[in-house]
């Protein structure tokens, strides 16, 4: 069963970038009449104040979102092993190599205007819909609300995980960077956020109550990991979360809830109307990038997936990494990528599913050395596609922190998990030099970039940071 969230549509940057993004995405999500106008740049920041709007503000920033996300995805997976360069493009190179901390590589440059907007533009969203609760003019449908509350998480949980700093900006005035220590604020922040949407949808046995929970327990394991890397020098140890009780206690609630869909999934949604398929552009269309070499095996002339290889063993289909158990091409990895493939330049991207919660379970039993509970958790994720158990102590059987490290790499495949994963295990990737920032100083994340760097006030000295500066950049 799939579960999904539709979104709206917008696309910003620049200094009056946020409200224009959020009207765009108002004006292609939905059809309010009230914002049915000949000319969207007629719209006035007032209309958007209009309770009638909340949907669409908050469709907007989904659009935003997903716009931005998908940049941002690219790079940081290029840099783990999920990506691998081939084009022309000597940044996604230097990307590969491990060179993450650097603030004038074009591609993260890229990444960061796309996706820096999409943060105010969701907090904005927010402060709208709580804005018109607080004056007693309601707004018509609560659900809003929580939409925008889990949309905002989704964005403070992705900065933390992605960025080694950020600076939070009130649309054209600049904030001053929190600075590394301070990145960790931003899952309390979300979790937060995930608290006062539930508070909304507790027990509605809806999709959306489902994915605010799920996105609960994303975030506290999440935190967890980010405790573990976030300061560096990273401290040696097999990198289990040793205080996950809190996201195996929410992924617990998640599947908890009454309905039990079995193995859901939540994807973002693109399609040709929609956001920027920058991700899926890449891969499938420029040819700029693909599948990691360890994952699969090329064809000779497109660098594509080879799925038509003489394969020895069933439900290979080109793909190179195997299953420890049962030793063939694991096809967790063969469902994740021929959707991804087939819908070419729109595919869809994942967001969080059934598998993670049993995922974070398994790792708080293997940290707690409840070995039965593991298994139990680790094999309910392998049933869902018909795998071989894995058993303790078994012949031949990885260990357990093998399989869950393996579990994680197949199943969260493409979905903003795999480099802080291969931090906090110890794994390098094969393309990273050995100086680079990844390789030498692991549990090093994205910069501040060229663009915040230079129009920030509190970050560039040719600026005046004043109380109506219009240096903005940073969300």
């Amino acid at each position: 069963m799939t579960t999904r969230d539709q979104g709206g549509h917008g696309r910003s940057r620049g200094l009056a970038a946020p409200l224009l993004a959020l009207w765009l995405g108002i004006g292609l999500a939905g059809c309010n009449a009230l914002l049915d106008v000949e000319n969207p740049n007629n719209v006035l920041a007032e209309d958007l104040e209009n309770p009638e709007a909340a949907g669409n503000i908050v469709n907007g920033a989904l659009w935003n979102i997903q716009d931005g996300y998908g940049y941002q995805l690219m790079v940081y997976s290029t840099v783990s092993n999920e990506l691998h360069w081939i084009g022309s493009r000597d940044a996604f190179q230097e990307l590969e190599f491990g060179w993450i901390d650097r603030p004038l590589n074009e591609f993260s440059d890229e990444a960061f205007k796309q996706f820096a907007p999409a943060f105010w533009v969701a907090d904005n969203a927010i402060d709208i819909l709580e804005g018109h609760l607080a004056s007693g003019a309601g707004i018509s449908d609560t659900t809003d609300l929580a939409r925008a509350y889990l949309y905002g998480a989704f964005m403070y949980t992705v900065i933390a995980d992605m960025f080694d700093d950020w600076a939070p900006s009130d649309m054209k005035l600049s904030g001053p960077p929190v600075g590394p220590a301070g990145m960790g604020q931003y899952y309390t922040t979300a979790i937060g956020y995930l608290d006062a949407a539930y508070a909304i949808v507790q027990g509605d046995g809806s999709d959306l109550e489902r994915h605010v929970l799920a996105m609960r327990a994303r975030a506290k394991h999440a935190q967890g990991v980010w405790n573990l890397i976030g300061t560096r020098p990273i401290s040696p140890g097999n990198g289990l979360l040793s205080t996950s009780d809190a996201a195996a206690a929410a992924a617990d609630a998640v599947l908890a809830l009454a309905v039990d869909p079995g193995d859901w999934v939540w994807d973002f949604i693109y399609f040709a109307a929609g956001a920027n398929g920058n991700i899926q552009t890449a891969v499938n269309d420029r040819f700029e990038l693909r599948f990691g070499e360890e994952y699969i095996y090329p064809t000779g002339d497109d660098n594509e997936r080879d799925k038509s290889l003489p394969l020895a063993t069933p439900g290979d289909r080109g793909v190179r990494l195997q299953d420890p158990i049962d030793a063939k091409g694991d096809p967790r990895l063969d469902e994740l990528m021929t959707p991804f493939e087939d819908g070419g330049e729109n595919s869809d991207l994942r967001v969080l599913s059934a598998r993670l919660m049993y995922l974070i379970l398994a790792e708080d039993a293997l940290a707690r050395n409840d070995m039965a509970e593991f298994a139990t958790n680790i094999n309910t994720v392998r049933g869902f596609m018909n795998m071989s158990d894995w058993v303790d102590g078994g012949a031949g059987m990885p260990t357990a922190l093998e399989i869950l490290i393996h579990e994680r790499r197949v199943n969260l495949f493409l979905q903003g998990y795999r480099l802080n994963d291969m931090y906090r295990f110890g794994v390098q990737a094969p393309g990273w030099q050995a100086a680079s920032h990844a390789a030498a100083d692991a549990g090093t994340f994205f910069p501040l970039t060229k663009a915040e760097l230079e129009s920030n006030c509190h970050l560039n000295p040719d600026f005046e940071c004043t109380a109506d500066n219009s240096f903005g950049g940073g969300g």
